[in-house]
């Protein structure tokens, strides 16, 4: 059975493998302790397997009833639920796409189909982010609001929609099987902690939280709830960060002439230029078919980057 794959870990030079934040996350944090000491003894006890003040603070931001909110340890973990409670149904994900859709397919034996990404809207039941990593095309918002229907289930990823504005979150109700899975991971900077949500409705949470409780009561630690908290607040500080990065992302597809939507550049290289970036230090991601992944990061190593392009070409 084939695992997953992260992006190689390195600790000298520029990690641009795995879509990392190239920002640091919110400021909130720095004052972090003294919240923390504030609530030192609450340590002893069971994190609140609801998350409920953590759900109060999403429910407002993204103006959605708390019903509709599942928060789980990373949206990894998100989408294993998501998969065992579907594992019944024929399911359609993209040929080229995160690997853990075929990953976790093939874990619970899932009937699965394998489609390009941009005709699987005419199929039923399907599974695929918007934006695409690693090829960064996307669906509209249109096409997608089309295809919402009571009786197959739609499955979207949206790991990198803050990064396009391509968030369907407000068009869930009861009347639909609209599944959105999100994550703190991407555009808030925050990889480290492993927060994901899941948002539908009611129906369909309340299926997931019984997955939930079957697994793990306590899947948020007491910590990352805090952080959580502290940078969903600081929803400012998210929209400047994600201006710098599309800034650097539209410099990246006029060089490189592409449309990418994410916090990344999906280029097609061959293995040697992977391999004459990594000895000056740039790790970048390779997939199949010589699909290559590079995380948009700061000015200054976007500019090195160029430095070194000059002397490949």
């Amino acid at each position: 059975m084939k695992k997953y794959i992260p992006g190689e870990r390195c600790y000298n030079g520029y990690k641009l493998n795995t879509n990392e934040n190239a920002f640091s996350t919110s400021k909130n944090c720095y004052f972090l302790l003294n919240i923390i000491s504030k609530n030192f003894k609450k340590f002893k006890y069971y994190p609140n397997s609801n998350n409920l003040y953590l759900t109060k603070i999403i429910s407002n931001i993204y103006n959605l009833n708390e019903n509709n909110i599942f928060i789980c340890n990373g949206s990894d973990e998100g989408l294993f639920f998501l998969f065992f409670l579907f594992k019944n149904f024929k399911i359609k994900i993209p040929k080229i796409s995160y690997p853990f859709y075929k990953i976790y397919s093939n874990f619970f034996n899932i009937y699965k189909k394998e489609v390009k990404y941009s005709k699987i809207l005419k199929y039923k039941n399907i599974i695929f982010p918007n934006p695409n990593s690693p090829s960064g095309e996307f669906i509209k918002k249109k096409q997608l609001i089309n295809k919402i229907i009571k009786k197959n289930f739609l499955i979207i990823d949206e790991a990198y929609c803050d990064f396009y504005n391509l968030g369907l979150k407000n068009n869930i109700n009861e009347n639909n099987n609209l599944i959105i899975v999100n994550t703190l991971s991407k555009s808030f900077s925050n990889a480290g902690i492993r927060i994901g949500f899941i948002f539908s409705n009611k129906k369909i949470i309340n299926k997931i939280k019984i997955i939930k409780q079957c697994f793990n009561s306590y899947t948020i630690n007491i910590i990352s709830n805090i952080i959580s908290i502290e940078c969903l607040k600081d929803i400012d500080y998210l929209y400047y960060n994600i201006q710098k990065i599309n800034y650097l992302k539209l410099l990246f597809n006029f060089i490189f002439k592409k449309k990418n939507k994410g916090n990344f550049i999906c280029l097609k290289k061959k293995i040697d230029f992977l391999f004459f970036f990594k000895k000056k230090n740039f790790f970048f991601r390779y997939f199949n078919n010589n699909i290559l992944r590079i995380t948009i990061t700061n000015f200054i190593i976007f500019n090195k980057i160029l430095s070194i392009l000059k002397i490949w070409s």
